[in-house]
């Protein structure tokens, strides 16, 4: 009989149990490649895309953000127009700026990036984003055929099937409310049949939430906050969170103590983030077909 030490056995359970990544990079090259087709067809009928932005004051974040989507789009040869305005622009003076881009024919499709100051009403400019224009899907497309739904929600979505478990019948928890991630998630995966419980800043007793998760997305912005020992054994965990922490970019999750109880894991850099830029692209280019089917033109 062959005796092993309390270490040695609890390390074959970390091997057996660690997760496997999830490459964010690397899904997101297989989807640019099919993306890529796409485009060319559209420039082959001499067509533009062209993505409109509005950052409104100079946080770096952003900035740093809007300079690595301008590098992919140039990549695509898709056009960039970038807006910087002032942090003291009146809400009126930036609605007429969306309604400018709304109104250009050359724009394919309209970001506003996230936040706005606290003296703009943020529901009042947001639905004012032209719907055939609205690339993040803040607004929802209705009786069109398709819909533009928040590329990072698309983007969680995307690393879940990559992972080829059937989603109908799962305990899905996603921590983390708003517009862009938490409800519209929330909502694709409803749409896959899962079970969805939404936690949010007043939810009591999160832990034990978390704990039933089959699938756990993490979505609320605040690092380190799901423990690692809280994951259910064999939980997939998409981390959306990107938070930094002594310069260093950290998610919402523990991540070292997290992948030796999960099946998957997104890392953080290097997961949701990457297939998030591809994604809103590919809206960019449903929101160009969408245009095309109501000019009569497919």
């Amino acid at each position: 009989m062959r005796f092993f030490t309390r270490e040695a056995r609890r390390g074959v359970r970390r091997v057996s149990r660690s997760a496997h990544i999830l490459n964010g990079s690397e899904i997101a090259r297989k989807n640019l490649e099919a993306l890529s087709k796409e485009i060319a067809l559209i420039h082959k009928k001499g067509e533009a895309l062209c993505l409109g932005a509005v950052q409104v004051g100079d946080s770096k974040d952003t900035l740093l953000y809007a300079r690595a989507l301008e590098m992919l789009l140039a990549k695509l040869s898709i056009n960039f127009s970038y807006h910087t305005l002032a942090h003291s622009i009146t809400e009126k003076e930036l609605f007429r700026q969306i309604m400018k881009l709304n109104a250009d024919p050359e724009i394919s499709g309209v970001m506003v990036f996230s936040p706005l100051p606290p003296h703009i009403n943020s529901v009042s400019i947001l639905n004012a984003l032209d719907l055939l224009k609205d690339v993040e899907g803040r607004r929802i497309l209705h009786g069109m055929g398709d819909r533009v739904i928040s590329p990072t929600a698309i983007s969680v979505l995307t690393l879940l099937e990559e992972t080829g478990v059937d989603i109908a019948g799962k305990e899905a928890v996603v921590v983390g409310h708003s517009d862009v991630v938490g409800k519209p998630i929330a909502i694709l995966l409803m749409d896959k049949m899962a079970t969805v419980t939404v936690c949010h800043a007043k939810t009591k007793n999160l832990k034990e939430h978390v704990e039933k998760a089959d699938i756990l997305v993490a979505a609320a912005g605040k690092p380190h906050l799901i423990k690692g020992d809280w994951v259910k054994p064999g939980a997939i965990v998409i981390d959306v969170g990107e938070n930094f922490v002594n310069g260093k970019l950290v998610g919402d999750v523990e991540f070292d103590a997290a992948k030796e109880k999960a099946s998957f894991i997104s890392p953080v850099p290097g997961g949701v983030g990457p297939v998030t830029n591809i994604m809103l692209v590919k809206n960019l280019v449903t929101l160009w077909k969408l245009k095309e089917t109501c000019n009569g033109n497919s």
